[in-house]
């Protein structure tokens, strides 16, 4: 029977909520619960700093802490919370109505939308009182949260608060403010903990996919025209080998040495996408350039197969001569394209598109279906619309005049207009064009 490896479970919260939570996740036997209390919620970047190594997925009590691990960016782990739905907020009415007995007449609540709760009242035989509601979208801390509820009360705007915060709950309680504490239900833990032991399951999974390095010395054949003889070519080729076995043995694959300048790598997916930070960089390339004068391109790809692996590897190969020299791409088992990597005109896009509003349009445009794809992932990467030919032809690895016409094509499909001039130094202005996003996006959605 195969024994299925442990999932660490970071559970971070304030105490009671935490507690909560590892009580039901000790109901998965796949999981090791870390259980982390914080007494603010800012303290969860220095939590996840210091616990991350032994973490695979973090789950946090509610969407404050969960945005502080978001905007923090300092753990590239699945971060999932605990969301607060009607049925938490059907709890705290109960208890309103039936435990305390008090009189519904003007309500504050934190982090529910007003249409949450108006439906939520909509489902109970009560008229609906005023509501107050802050529901935040960024970062606001406990403090903030407090005063806004106390100040409601101050004001005599509302009688009772109702919060999804433990600090704002006690010290309003301290103030003499009615207060009901908003807790996670069983259920909502209980979906979420599937949620992500299933995200964990599919990382490893993918971790475990094949990958397959093509790499090659770029114009291979007027490397040994210009080299005095076919000593020094292997010279060559044996530093740069030297380069490529330090690299193999960092993946723990295996390398083949296939002759003409060509070399095979075979590793997994988990350790590359660690190694190169998520696929954005290229430790390989930035060696070889400090150490040769030599123009190496390479080509990673994956699959759940060695042959799709392999016709991946050799999809990207292509792609990265394609771009110029010295250039690193990656398919991958979906085949889209991330690359080059180690590059300012890093892109994400679709190898392809069954779509077909984006084949016609790419016929109406005489570019490649391709070429379309890779178009829209690099005005995404624009801070503005405009831009002009020079920037786009390096982005798509394509001439300017092969950019400029495309531009052409955009204003002739109605997807782009002129946009002035851009003065560079003392040659002739660029011209300038605003692409038309919304319709670009219209027409693929059409």
């Amino acid at each position: 029977m195969r024994i299925l490896k442990k999932i660490n479970l970071a559970v971070v919260g304030p105490s009671d909520s935490v507690a909560l939570i590892t009580e039901i996740a000790q109901e998965r036997e796949v999981l090791n619960i870390l259980s982390l209390v914080y007494q603010d919620a800012s303290e969860v970047p220095g939590i996840i700093k210091k616990m991350d190594d032994y973490v695979d997925v973090w789950l946090f009590s509610g969407k404050v802490p969960y945005l502080h691990a978001k905007d923090s960016a300092v753990t590239l782990k699945p971060l999932y919370y605990i969301p607060h739905t009607g049925s938490s907020l059907y709890r705290a009415l109960l208890q309103i109505l039936d435990v305390e007995n008090l009189e519904v007449g003007k309500i504050s609540f934190d982090t529910f939308n007003k249409k949450e709760i108006e439906e939520s009242f909509a489902d109970i035989p009560i008229v609906v009182p005023e509501i107050y509601v802050n529901d935040y979208s960024n970062i606001i801390s406990a403090e903030e949260i407090t005063h806004y509820h106390y100040q409601l009360w101050l004001d005599g705007k509302s009688n009772i608060a109702v919060t999804c915060f433990l600090s704002t709950y006690n010290e309003l309680r301290e103030l003499g403010v009615p207060t009901f504490r908003i807790w996670p239900t069983r259920d909502n833990i209980r979906t979420m903990l599937t949620i992500a032991i299933s995200k964990v399951q599919e990382i490893r999974s993918k971790g475990s996919q094949i990958a397959i390095h093509h790499i090659a010395i770029d114009k291979y054949d007027d490397l040994i025209a210009q080299v005095a003889s076919n000593y020094e070519i292997r010279r060559i080729e044996l530093k740069l080998y030297e380069l490529l076995i330090n690299y193999t043995e960092m993946l723990k694959g295996s390398i083949l040495m296939l002759g003409e300048g060509h070399y095979t790598i075979y590793s997994t997916r988990g350790i590359i996408e660690n190694i190169t930070k998520d696929f954005t960089v290229m430790p390989l390339f930035e060696e070889i350039t400090s150490n040769m004068a030599l123009n190496v391109s390479g080509g990673i790809g994956f699959g759940p197969t060695a042959y799709a692996a392999n016709e991946n590897a050799h999809s990207a190969l292509a792609l990265a001569r394609q771009a110029g020299y010295s250039k690193w791409m990656v398919v991958l088992d979906d085949k889209s394209v991330i690359g080059p990597l180690s590059s300012a005109t890093y892109l994400q896009y679709a190898i392809k598109s069954d779509d077909q509003n984006m084949q016609n349009l790419a016929v109406k445009l005489n570019i490649r279906t391709t070429t379309l794809m890779k178009m829209l992932a690099a005005l995404k990467r624009f801070d503005s619309e405009i831009i002009n030919a020079e920037d786009l032809a390096l982005y798509l690895s394509i001439t300017t005049r092969s950019a400029r016409r495309l531009l052409s094509n955009l204003i002739n499909n109605g997807l782009a207009i002129s946009a002035g001039e851009e003065g560079v130094g003392k040659g002739r202005p660029r011209n300038l064009y605003r692409i038309l996003i919304d319709k670009i996006v219209a027409v693929q959605n059409n």
